[in-house]
């Protein structure tokens, strides 16, 4: 009955820390909230193609997520791995929001498992840069997809048509700005309703994850650009893949780098970019362009300032000379350390004006003596301070057994990583059936099996996972063919 009631007290806890408190939450739990509404408004208007496609990535990034799991336990990852990263079901949902309903599958895996490399192994070794990785996983897509036969199409019918903004630029009306903000439009699954985009933004702004600054500092470069070209101001700044790129990516505070004062005019240099780059056709792949142009110069501008930082001051050698050749002065007679025996000083005094009451005449060698005594005595005392606390005792100096420390380091060293993640049976069974490599690797390192067992273990694993990658990729091929 206790476990029912802090059961119970724990679920009515999740709506205020959902909707009170969303900034104790992590950033990768938020993300997660925050890209429901694109995702089922991607799913509404596209429907199967859409669900398919997210399906695939999240199940990338599942498989991701294991082997990454995997290699901590086995090969003993470096700490700075996945240092600020996303959690790689974000990247794949990241990843698949910003697809078009006709991308191929492989490409869709490949562009999830390339963004789970870049932000857990490459970007992590660069320091701070305020490019964020999915934008230059976002510039292959586009690279790739100009090659193959994927554009955009039209979710009421299904046919292939382009996006708003290069409809715009090429004939040069606007589309209604209404339709925007629904997202009965072309693009991207979960990028083209402006509505869906900017209520997660809101969420992810109310969590504290993301940069208003940056946002603000975007809207208002493109609102000022689209005014001086006497653009329609409504079209231009609904764009729900602009919107998308700028508030999920770039506003992200772990890759914002500069202060909020810089931040703005940052932002708004992207936003000026953003709408020349539109204005020479570019259509919706200006925004990431701009993004990423501007997050280069910004990271190379501050690479180059902190190096001319750290640059020796350029001061004539003289200069840097002349304390010490100025210090030709004789040195003085040692009379340093006497400032140091002044309370020695001042016992002998003491006790040498207790003795001057008597008459006796000064012994030759009464002055040596009281010099020493009180150093004596303090060294005494702090022995016997010192020997009155006992030293704390080592757990290894047992009178026992002299050489029992030995022995347990030589069975601890005895005692690999592979064998203790080889004891796992659940990791041992998820490698073998998700990632087949890694698993026959951890069977085949595993002293505790026979060698029949193991070229078993191998032939049925490795049968079985050819059986589901050939029937996952006919069912994914068949049915986006369709659609």
């Amino acid at each position: 009955m206790l476990h029912v009631r802090q059961l119970w007290r724990a679920l009515h806890a999740v709506p205020q820390l959902l909707l009170v408190q969303p900034e104790q939450l992590s950033y990768d739990v938020v993300y997660a909230l925050a890209l429901v509404p694109p995702m089922a408004t991607g799913i509404f208007f596209f429907r199967r193609s859409a669900a398919l496609l997210i399906a695939l990535c999240f199940l990338t990034g599942i498989v991701c997520l294991l082997a990454l799991q995997l290699a901590r336990l086995t090969i003993n990852l470096p700490a700075w791995v996945g240092f600020r990263a996303n959690h790689p079901l974000i990247s794949g949902l990241i990843v698949a929001c910003f697809l078009s309903p006709q991308t191929p599958a492989w490409l869709g895996v490949s562009l999830v498992l390339l963004l789970v490399v870049l932000d857990y192994v490459v970007w992590p070794q660069l320091g701070r840069t305020m490019v964020h990785p999915a934008l230059v996983v976002f510039g292959i897509l586009f690279v790739v997809q100009k090659q193959l036969p994927v554009g955009f199409v039209n979710p009421f019918d299904g046919r292939r048509l382009d996006d708003p903004l290069s409809l715009w630029h090429r004939l040069g009306l606007p589309i209604d700005p209404v339709k925007l903000y629904v997202g009965n439009v072309p693009g991207p699954i979960a990028a083209t309703s402006a509505a869906a985009v900017l209520l997660g933004i809101a969420y992810l702004w109310y969590g504290r994850k993301i940069s208003a600054a940056v946002l603000g500092g975007f809207l208002v470069g493109v609102a000022a650009t689209a005014a001086a070209y006497g653009f329609d101001l409504a079209f231009q700044l609904a764009s729900g893949p602009a919107l998308f790129l700028t508030g999920y990516l770039a506003a992200d505070r772990r890759r914002v780098i500069v202060p909020d004062q810089l931040a703005v005019v940052v932002a708004a240099g992207a936003g000026i970019a953003t709408v020349v780059l539109r204005n020479f056709g570019q259509g919706q792949e200006a925004t990431w362009q701009s993004w990423l142009a501007i997050g280069i110069l910004i990271t190379v501008a501050l690479r180059l300032r902190a190096f001319l930082s750290t640059r020796p001051s350029l001061i004539p050698a003289g200069i840097r000379r002349l304390p010490l050749s100025s210090s030709s002065e004789p040195r003085r007679p040692q009379a340093a350390p006497i400032p140091a025996r002044q309370p020695v000083m001042a016992v002998s005094s003491s006790s040498s004006l207790r003795r001057s009451s008597t008459p006796a005449p000064r012994r030759p060698q009464a002055a040596s003596i009281p010099a020493r005594q009180p150093a004596m005595a303090v060294s005494s005392s702090s022995s016997l301070r010192r020997s009155s606390t006992p030293a704390p005792r080592r757990l290894y100096d047992t009178a026992s057994d002299s050489n029992d420390m030995v022995r347990q380091m030589r069975s601890a060293a005895g005692r690999g990583p592979l064998r203790q993640a080889g004891t796992n049976p659940v990791l041992w069974t998820l490698a073998l059936f998700l990632v087949n490599p890694i698993g026959l690797w951890l069977t085949w390192t595993n002293s505790s099996l026979s060698r029949r067992t193991k070229e078993i273990v191998s032939g049925v694993s490795a049968l079985w996972y050819l059986a589901v990658a050939a029937g996952l990729f006919l069912v994914l091929t068949h049915g986006l063919h369709r659609a």
